[in-house]
């Protein structure tokens, strides 16, 4: 990795950090360099101003996001069963960032980019979950007479509800746990008898 790469990536990975602790509205520019040590000069050299920061920040969560479902998709070495609970997992893992400042300060102060984060979440869930449910009706462990579009649908309905902190405010579990209750209900409600033993007994 080049210095001016490394540099860039350090930012971003700062920023995030301050980001997701104060809410990006209470963050300065001059408070990222100076938690990096650097010069207000060298970080406007990388970033023109905050929002370039943040949809930098974006553009790599993003990345990361499609880099590690594209692989576990991809991956030939477990069942599909392992498969199904590793995906479980991450989105779990994604959901608990929802608590953090940084979630309701965009959703409150900077609704486009709010909206842009939506619409990836709608478009990868179309894509990767239809392609799950697929999978495991092919393997067995779904059943077949549930509409594909349908429980992709119900699953993107289910997120958005969660979305509203308000709502979260009133759930008595924590948005990961939330999360992973909507998944183990719309899993398991499309199990066929041996799919769900097979879960089981993982």
């Amino acid at each position: 990795m080049n210095e001016e790469k490394e540099i860039k990536q350090r930012i971003v990975q700062k920023a995030d950090e301050l980001f997701r602790k104060f809410g990006f509205s209470k963050v300065t520019m001059e408070e990222i360099s100076y938690e990096l040590g650097i010069s207000k000069k060298t970080l406007y050299k990388y970033f023109s101003n905050k929002e370039h920061v943040l949809k930098e920040l974006i553009h790599t969560h993003k990345c990361e996001v499609d880099a590690f479902i594209e692989g576990l998709m991809s991956r030939q070495n477990i069942t599909f069963i392992e498969k199904l609970k590793e995906f479980m997992n991450f989105i779990a893992k994604q959901a608990a960032k929802l608590e953090e400042p940084m979630v309701h300060d965009l959703m409150k102060s900077h609704p486009a980019i709010w909206c842009d984060i939506e619409e990836f979440r709608s478009k990868k869930a179309h894509k990767h979950l239809s392609k799950l449910i697929e999978d495991g009706i092919e393997d067995g462990i779904f059943r077949s007479d549930i509409n594909n579009d349908v429980v992709v649908a119900a699953y993107v309905a289910s997120i958005q509800s969660l979305l509203n902190p308000k709502v979260l405010a009133k759930l008595p579990v924590s948005a990961d746990q939330a999360f992973r209750d909507i998944l183990k209900i719309l899993f398991e409600g499309i199990f066929t008898a041996a799919g769900r033993e097979n879960y089981k007994s993982i």
